[in-house]
């Protein structure tokens, strides 16, 4: 039996050294939470395992969007025009078409911020307040659609 010293396992080469990819299998099953040296706070990191607000949050946006996406269709419906050049070439394809590209587009869009939440956009910008930013920004519409509803009946 071979005892290994604090030296001995440092000898090897340091894993810190490049990022690990969020599609590999340490992210999958990692215990990682967040980041644990003061010196890699500094620096764009992934983390394995999300925060039950993170998950809440790409959660509540996902939702959000399904409303928007519903409540667009009725004020189409009801001599609406939808303004998302994008979205609008889905709708000619029917309701179904456009809900569907709608979930898609808004999923791939917040897990993509939810794996990169720990970067800064241009150095500036972080990634975690855009995805925060997002549900507000949805519920304001959502809101904003309501009442446009409301109106017209």
């Amino acid at each position: 039996m071979h005892n290994h010293t604090k030296s001995d396992k440092r000898a090897h080469k340091d894993r810190r050294t490049k990022a690990t990819s969020p599609l590999s299998l340490h992210s999958l099953f990692g215990s990682r939470k967040k980041v644990r040296r003061q010196a890699d706070r500094s620096i764009h990191y992934y983390i394995d395992r999300y925060s039950l607000r993170a998950i809440l949050t790409v959660n509540v946006t996902l939702i959000l969007s399904v409303a928007d996406a519903f409540l667009t269709l009725r004020l189409v419906s009801l001599g609406a025009k939808e303004i998302n050049p994008v979205m609008d070439f889905f709708l000619e394809y029917g309701p179904l078409t456009f809900l569907f590209v709608k979930y898609v587009l808004t999923g791939i869009s917040v897990i993509w911020l939810l794996i990169y939440k720990n970067y800064c956009l241009f150095g500036k910008v972080s990634v975690k307040n855009i995805l925060i930013a997002i549900p507000i920004i949805y519920a304001l519409v959502v809101i904003y659609e309501l009442f446009l509803i409301l109106q017209i009946k």
